[in-house]
């Protein structure tokens, strides 16, 4: 899996997909809040983000992968 930590830029309103699922940020940059998106990687191994048009902008903090033990 893969974890994405991500903000609205201040108090715009932002909306992201991340893999063809849609999200609106709650957590804001300019108070420290991020959103923690969890992407379930087991079956397709790519991760597709964008701003939803109108979304305005967002911030990445960080992105974690966390390995699969076989």
């Amino acid at each position: 899996e893969v974890v994405i930590y991500v903000a609205k830029y201040k108090s715009n309103t932002t909306k992201i997909t991340v893999n063809g699922t849609s999200y609106t940020i709650s957590g804001a940059s300019n108070s420290g809040a991020y959103d923690m998106i969890v992407v379930d990687t087991t079956v397709n191994k790519t991760v597709n983000f964008a701003t939803v048009s109108g979304g305005v902008r967002c911030m990445i903090n960080k992105i974690v992968f966390n390995g699969v033990v076989a």
